[in-house]
């Protein structure tokens, strides 16, 4: 396409492209346009090995948060749909205490577990329904939470939601999967489970404001209104963006990368497009990737 289009390795095949239905912690519900944890994780730690941080503003149902358990990275993620909130908490903060009496409705005092509770009744309508064994044993298997790691429940567009960003962090890295098409799927529960996820997160203290459509017009605006708020609170940044074409066939990798230009000026430094292959209907699956220094 340009000069910034380059080959890359990872994910190489189907395989590592679509999420894995056995993978620990993450198999406890995938949403529809989830990405592969241990891909994630490669990459990851092959375009940014020094990060301290792992940020996802569009954290969906948690893939990257539990690629940021695998990295020993703690997780900072923000979610508008509460359904998905509630599982990506569960996924990036739970550990065996919480799964070990999984209430069956929503308990204020327990709003880890509840975030559970509301986790495995989504499960329930999935192809592969997770038990409360298996998710102890996910838990007693896999690396332990990082205390440190935050899910927020809310608009990643709205400035205020980021105001709990750990701004310490050396060298963040932001990977995220901004909605391809006009909009992402939306989880579908059973009735009054979408409530009990908004208490469940009330209580454990995740909702914050600024609630809104939390939709753009595109991939560009959304991609870069969401880089942007990281970059103004964290000294230095590494970016990886997924990208497949719109519905109508369209590229955005440009258009977003001319908007990040235009934002960030002398800030943005080497903008690298990573293709990879093509794994779904949509075509090329690319990565968007640049550093952003103060």
């Amino acid at each position: 396409m340009t000069s910034l289009s380059k080959a890359y390795r990872s994910p190489g095949k189907l395989t590592e492209y679509l999420p894995d239905p056995c993978e620990p912690i993450d198999r406890w519900f995938q949403a529809r346009n989830a990405s592969n944890v241990r891909t994630t994780a490669r990459i990851v730690r092959d375009l940014c090995p020094a990060a301290d941080l792992f940020v996802d503003p569009l954290a969906g149902g948690g893939s990257s948060a539990c690629a940021a358990r695998l990295l020993g990275l703690p997780f900072f993620g923000i979610e508008l749909d509460p359904l998905l909130a509630c599982v990506c908490l569960a996924k990036s903060t739970a550990e065996s205490g919480h799964a070990r009496a999984v209430p069956p409705l929503v308990i204020p005092d327990q709003p880890l577990a509840s975030c559970l509770s509301v986790t495995r009744r989504m499960s329930a309508s999935t192809e592969h329904p997770v038990s409360d064994h298996e998710i102890l044993a996910d838990l007693a298997d896999s690396p332990c939470a990082s205390a440190k790691s935050r899910v927020l429940w809310g608009d990643a567009t709205q400035a205020e939601v980021w105001d709990e960003l750990p701004e310490e962090a050396r060298h963040a890295v932001l990977y995220t999967s901004p909605p391809f098409g006009l909009s992402s799927p939306r989880p579908q529960a059973p009735p009054g489970l979408r409530a009990e996820a908004e208490l469940a997160l009330v209580a454990a203290k995740a909702a914050r404001s600024g609630i809104g459509p939390g939709t753009f017009a595109s991939y560009d605006q959304i991609a870069s209104t969401v880089v942007l708020r990281a970059a103004h609170r964290l000294r230095r940044l590494t970016v990886i963006l997924e990208h497949e074409p719109a519905d109508d066939g369209s590229d955005s990798r440009l258009p977003a990368i001319r908007r990040l230009t235009d934002a960030l000026g002398g800030r943005i430094r080497d903008i690298r497009i990573l293709e990879c292959g093509a794994y779904s209907p949509r075509g090329l699956f690319s990565l968007i990737v640049c550093e952003v220094v103060q």
